[in-house]
């Protein structure tokens, strides 16, 4: 049985068993998979070409060394090894702050800069996430706990929310600020930050201009001590009031 909670990833996870099983002859699955390239340009733009290279990872020379994580054919053995407990660790930090989680995002792991950069990602890590499916790249400084933490957090608030309520209901500092709360590297802890209260408020404005310019530093501690009200047990009720309707500030009383 097929649970589906990524609808591309399915759609293509059933491609994938019915042209190898017969069911499927090659000139059908052209068209669905024209018919899957056509959507995510039309709703994603020219850069959703990094989405789609994700939901293809299992076609490249990356090795799929769990459920839906797949890292570089650079990685040795003991490395992926290392690499899935960092990742396990990384989970467990966000179901022991806000609870559970049921997002099960495609996990790409990448040995270099530019190998991470043909998906999307800095140095660090990613989320790619679309009206489709979520997919997550980390870079060879973003193969930590934190950087785990951070970004399937992203993961997970796109998923409880919904994609077209994640792009038009959650801004850019409170997403950001939310993943936060599970980075615990040293510049964003509150104890480090030290910002007048126009500046954590200036953040607020910010949408893709938060990512640029010599400020990126300070607009994330901004966007942690501006969510740091923000009730960690109750984070996934609030995001379900999101999706039932309910603005930011109703749902989350800021």
């Amino acid at each position: 049985m097929i649970k589906i909670n990524n609808p591309a990833a399915s759609y293509l996870a059933v491609l994938d068993f019915a042209t190898r099983s017969g069911v499927l002859n090659p000139k059908k699955l052209k068209l669905s998979l024209l018919f899957i390239l056509i959507s995510i340009f039309l709703l994603g733009g020219v850069s959703e070409r990094h989405a789609l290279a994700c939901e293809f990872i299992r076609y490249s020379s990356y090795s799929e060394i769990a459920p839906n994580i797949f890292s570089s054919s650079s990685f040795n053995r003991s490395q992926n090894e290392k690499l899935l407990s960092i990742i396990k660790a990384g989970k467990s930090r966000i179901n022991n702050t806000f609870g559970s989680m049921l997002s099960s995002p495609k996990v790409v792991i990448a040995a270099t800069e530019y190998e991470a950069s043909e998906y999307g990602s800095n140095a660090y890590g990613n989320a790619l996430l679309t009206p489709f499916s979520q997919c997550i790249i980390f870079g060879p400084k973003g193969q930590n706990i934190d950087v785990v933490a951070h970004e399937y957090t992203h993961a997970e608030v796109h998923f409880r929310v919904g994609w077209l309520n994640h792009y038009l209901k959650i801004p850019i500092w409170f997403n950001e600020g939310i993943s936060l709360l599970v980075d615990f590297r040293e510049p964003y802890l509150v104890h480090n930050i030290e910002l007048t209260q126009e500046e954590i408020n200036s953040v607020k404005e910010k949408t893709t201009d938060f990512f640029s310019g010599k400020n990126v530093k300070k607009n994330y501690q901004a966007a942690r001590i501006a969510v740091d009200g923000v009730d960690k047990s109750r984070l996934y009720d609030n995001l379900e009031k999101i999706r039932k309707g309910q603005d930011i500030k109703s749902a989350f009383s800021l």
